[in-house]
């Protein structure tokens, strides 16, 4: 049994792309397939795979579904923690989350998992829950309160 983590997957099977260096960097192209290929190389179905944020851009479950599909379908048990661009997630919806998606995911928020003698927590490290927007140098210019979580 291995513990595997990584984070930004930034996928956008349903949703439209928010960052452009995505469509034109090298290191992008292609980088689901070259994910999943690492994965089946690696990951084995007894491993445990934590995702530490940013799993798609979609901003609600809906845009999310395939990309959530992709996740599912990767060996292992996966453990999803929820990074400052998954909009689809705000911390009223982990619960129905993990009725939607277990046992083939588990998502955490102010909850823990276990691997082996360890505990994987689950928090956010940030303060702001809704949607925001960032100019080209990723500060953020504006925010929206009024539409936190909405799907």
């Amino acid at each position: 049994m291995s513990l595997y983590a990584i984070g930004d997957l930034h996928l956008h099977y349903q949703s439209v792309l928010k960052a452009p260096g995505q469509l034109h960097d090298r290191v992008w192209k292609k980088h689901e397939e070259k994910f999943r290929k690492n994965c089946d190389k690696l990951v084995t179905d007894d491993d445990t795979l934590v995702l530490v944020g940013d799993h798609s851009w979609g901003k609600n479950l809906a845009e999310c579904e395939l990309d959530l599909q992709y996740i599912c379908d990767l060996p292992g048990r996966k453990v999803l923690t929820r990074g400052n661009h998954d909009m689809f997630w705000d911390v009223k919806k982990t619960g129905h989350l993990n009725d939607l998606y277990q046992p083939k995911l588990t998502f955490l928020q102010d909850s823990y998992e276990t691997y082996e003698d360890f505990a994987i927590v689950g928090t956010k490290g940030y303060t702001f829950e809704g949607p925001f927007y960032l100019d080209r140098r990723g500060r953020i210019v504006g925010r929206d309160f009024g539409s936190a979580g909405a799907e």
